[in-house]
């Protein structure tokens, strides 16, 4: 009877670390820090950077190839000589002549957003990286930004400078019109070894300036978006705990 007892104890044991083994290796996780730089060129330069963490889990049971997460960046940008268009659809459809801008000399805008990260595995140490900012905080100095109307003003003139700053609040909404300053990313991301990844790929930012008064058919948002070359160095906030590439680099 003692040895029925003991054998049962000891079946139950292997059985519960067995159990816990494949839990470890189903819920894959993966968590990062990094620090990037965005360039790109759109008839005058626009630069930025910033650095991240985000985290991410396996969705399925087998080999879990995709992985859904969030994250959290701040996120700095620099243009000049940009005109920014009226952000409203519905006032752009009111003006005969589309949409209207303001003129501005330079441009600089800091964010804090959380973002949406959709991670595709293609081997052990190679993974493809989709994130988007969902909504967060813009700040920065004000700028006087210069209208230009095809209606009410053809050319720049005094009387069309307007005060800005940049839209307090940030919100994704993408079946309809968007709010403040958002950044998306398409990259890939390389393993050089258990801590450092490097990552290259291409991001859009929208960014937004709203005008202190009302601008006559355009409300007071204007938003302009850039798209850019990314390029950064990723590092694992998980070293030496269970993830997708521990268990699949052995098979």
């Amino acid at each position: 009877m003692k040895k029925l007892i003991l054998f049962s104890v000891l079946c139950f044991l292997i059985q519960e670390a067995s159990a816990q083994y494949m839990r470890g290796t189903i819920k894959h996780k993966y968590s990062y820090a990094a620090v990037y730089g965005n360039v790109g060129y759109d008839g005058n330069p626009h630069y930025g950077g910033g650095m991240n963490i985000q985290y991410t889990w396996g969705i399925g049971r087998k080999r879990q190839r995709f992985n859904v997460g969030f994250g959290l960046r701040a996120n700095v940008f620099f243009t000049k000589k940009r005109y920014y268009s009226t952000s409203s659809p519905e006032l752009i459809a009111q003006n005969p002549g589309g949409a209207d801008s303001l003129y501005f000399n330079k441009i600089q805008t800091n964010t804090l957003n959380g973002y949406f990260v959709a991670q595709f595995n293609i081997k052990p140490g190679v993974d493809i990286y989709f994130t988007t900012d969902i909504g967060g905080i813009n700040f920065g100095d004000g700028r006087k930004g210069e209208f230009l109307s095809y209606e009410t003003n053809p050319v720049f003139t005094a009387a069309g400078e307007y005060n800005t700053e940049p839209y307090a609040f940030n919100l994704n909404i993408p079946i309809n019109n968007s709010y403040g300053s958002l950044l998306t990313e398409v990259y890939g991301q390389f393993r050089v070894n258990e801590t450092i990844s490097w990552r290259l790929g291409v991001s859009h930012l929208r960014s937004e300036y709203v005008t202190t008064v009302d601008v006559p058919r355009n409300g007071r948002r204007f938003s302009q978006g850039h798209y850019m070359a990314t390029a950064g160095l990723a590092f694992n906030l998980r070293k030496g705990l269970a993830s997708y590439d521990h268990y699949f680099r052995d098979k």
